[in-house]
């Protein structure tokens, strides 16, 4: 009997153990400083400032067991390639967001890391747009289109008298990990923060995204004036020349879309005329309708699927 109650209180001490291990681990929440260190250190080549802007304990009522979780928000500070200082927030709260329609609460709890990591791949992707887009306007539109003017920063518009130019560069590959329930390509959203695979962004500008697999250049010229749809071959040429130079950079053939599309105004609205689009995936042509309302979604998950994402869940 001795034993057996012996045997029993090891084994009641060691469940009290893994219990209060489990609980001091979540507890003292995601630290985000050092779980990313050799991630940060690669993608700014050391050349990065980490500031805690807020901490705390957060507890989500939404969940069963409701446990203090230590949080901080950061902000990043780095230069990008062209020595202008950029700044991104990071928040450890985001790994504990809940939603009981949507998962179980041991699905909840075993995917915290991975929703950390995932957190911090949408921001990452989110900065090569921001990078590439001040790139493209500074360095790529104004070879084609040097009397557009931007309208402010981040804008992915610029304007000129009676056409409007729209570029928006971006890594397709937000829109197949940003969804927090959907674990289809945790693999790919891994290997992009992998210190041996992610991108350098502080070397990053437009013409090594394009080498990018799932990077695509989006070009839209869209002439309003009525006296100047005579020149939609004109805008046609400059959008194809643009693109080109573009695709030129990349090793593989580039992703890019250009559509140039006459716009008349009339009371009820707008309404297309005319239209010239090209889309391009891996340097070949596809087949795409632009007059589609689904078409870009469909180049999008063209580009992805190509780069080896599961499309099925988004």
């Amino acid at each position: 009997m001795k034993t057996k109650a012996k045997a029993a209180l090891i084994s009641a001490a060691a469940v009290v153990g893994v219990a209060g291990g489990i609980w001091f681990s979540w507890c003292s929440g995601i630290n985000y400083e050092r779980r990313y260190k050799k991630l940060f250190d690669k993608t700014f080549k050391g050349d990065y400032k980490i500031t805690v802007t807020e901490s705390g304990f957060y507890t989500n009522k939404k969940t069963p067991i409701k446990l203090p979780v230590r949080y901080k928000v950061y902000d990043v500070e780095y230069k990008d390639k062209n020595d202008k200082e950029r700044h991104f927030d990071l928040d450890s709260r985001y790994p504990y967001i809940y939603e009981p329609d949507h998962e179980t609460l041991l699905e909840y709890i075993k995917n915290k890391n991975i929703n950390a990591d995932k957190d911090v791949a949408i921001t990452l992707n989110n900065e090569i747009h921001l990078i590439t887009l001040d790139d493209g306007f500074d360095d790529l539109l104004p070879k084609y289109f040097d009397d557009v003017e931007r309208k402010y920063d981040t804008s992915i518009f610029a304007d000129s008298d009676g056409y409007r130019v729209i570029l928006l560069p971006i890594d397709n590959s937000f829109d197949y990990i940003d969804n927090y329930y959907n674990h289809n390509n945790d693999d790919k959203m891994q290997e992009f923060i992998s210190p041996k695979t992610c991108p350098v962004l502080s070397d990053l500008d437009w013409r090594s995204a394009a080498d990018i697999k799932t990077f695509s250049l989006d070009l839209s010229v869209i002439i309003t004036d009525e006296s100047k749809f005579g020149l939609m071959d004109e805008y046609t040429e400059k959008a194809e020349a643009l693109c080109k130079e573009f695709a030129d950079a990349s090793d593989f053939g580039g992703n890019y879309k250009y559509l140039v599309r006459t716009i008349k105004e009339d009371g009820e609205g707008s309404k297309a005329i005319d239209s010239n689009a090209l889309y391009v995936i891996n340097g070949k042509k596809v087949d795409l309708d632009p007059d589609d309302n689904i078409t870009y979604q469909k180049f999008k998950d063209m580009i992805v699927e190509k780069a080896g994402y599961d499309i099925s869940d988004r």
